[in-house]
Order: structure tokens, then C-alpha cells, then sequence
């Protein structure tokens, strides 16, 4: 099922007040799975890098991270370095700078523009469509790009139980930092 199609039963369900805040959650989901796409750039960056440069220290390895985590360079910017990385696909590219607008547009104007679609039910389910929409798109060609650098990933031993272990720490570490905090 579409992420659309999840919202639209979600809203269905909901009483006036429950139907904005659904706006914002799917609102905040779409801007969260941008972030994720980012956060992809950025790993067939490194990933990239450290296997080009051959590098042998972990040191050499932090720094290449770093200098991408922490580079000033926009989204487009990411969208090209990883194209001539990694030879995307000129379907791929297009995707991407298409939803790189898109993503622009809700960070930077979508409720400035689209504010009034707030007060009528079709107004709220063409943005629930809208930010649904930009989800799927976001996380398909997010899972698209992972395709490119797994064999990289794979090689630095980040397997699928490897990363899902990783996530559990954290989930772990971060339920007992609230426990020590109570």
C-alpha cells in the first residue's frame, strides 16, 4: 500500500483536530525521509573515498567522514558528486534533481504557498497525496542508490546483521540513558 493510501485511512479516522496534526506528521515524515536520501549521499561519499584512496588507518577514515559530514555543500551539490562517483543512471540523476526540488519546495515554501489548503478536506488530502507521494519517491530511489555502494559497505563489514546490531545498541543505549534519567 502507498504511503497516500496509509494517510487517507489514517485521516478518515480522525476528528477535525486529528486531521491537522496528521498534516504536519506526514509533513515531518516527508522532510525526515529527505534527510535520510542526504544522509545516503553522504555514505556513498565516504564510502567512495576511502576505497579509492586505499585507506589504511582509522584516522585517515574518521577524516574523510568528517570532511563530508561536516562540508557546507547543498543537496545538488551531493547529487552531482555521487553521479560522477558512482555512474548513476541519467534516469537516476533525473530523479534525484527531481526530487531535490520537490524537497525544496517543502522545506522552503510549501505552507507559504499551499497554507489555504489547510481549511477544506480536499485541500488536506491533496497534501496528505503530496507528502506521501515525495515518501515513496524519496524511499525508492533512496533504496535504488543503496544498489550503487553495498559492495563498499560489505567490504568495510557493515552486512545487513552487522547494521541492524548497530541499531539495537543505540536503541538500547538510548532506553537506558532514559531509565538513568528518571
Amino acid at each position: 500500500m502507498s504511503t497516500y493510501k496509509d494517510a487517507l485511512a489514517e485521516y478518515g479516522s480522525e476528528n477535525e483536530n486529528g486531521k491537522h496534526r496528521l498534516i504536519y506528521s506526514y509533513f515531518g515524515l516527508a522532510i525526515y525521509f529527505s534527510q535520510v536520501l542526504e544522509e545516503t549521499f553522504s555514505i556513498m561519499l565516504w564510502t567512495d573515498r576511502i576505497f579509492k584512496k586505499k585507506v589504511k588507518t582509522n584516522k585517515e577514515v574518521n577524516e574523510i567522514i568528517n570532511a563530508i559530514e561536516n562540508s557546507k555543500k547543498t543537496m545538488g551539490i551531493f547529487i552531482n558528486e555521487v553521479k560522477h562517483s558512482y555512474s548513476l543512471s541519467e534516469k537516476l540523476t533525473n530523479d534525484l534533481k527531481n526530487v531535490l526540488k520537490k524537497r525544496n519546495y517543502l522545506v522552503h515554501k510549501y505552507f507559504k504557498i499551499e497554507i489555504q489548503k489547510c481549511y477544506s478536506d480536499l485541500g488536506r488530502k491533496e497534501m496528505l497525496e503530496y507528502f506521501g507521494n515525495f515518501i515513496d519517491e524519496t524511499k525508492s530511489i533512496d533504496s535504488e542508490l543503496n544498489n550503487y555502494y553495498s559492495k563498499y559497505t560489505e567490504k568495510m563489514g557493515f552486512t545487513k546483521e552487522k547494521t541492524e546490531q548497530l541499531v539495537n545498541e543505540m536503541k538500547e543505549e538510548e532506553l537506558n540513558r532514559e531509565k538513568n534519567y528518571s
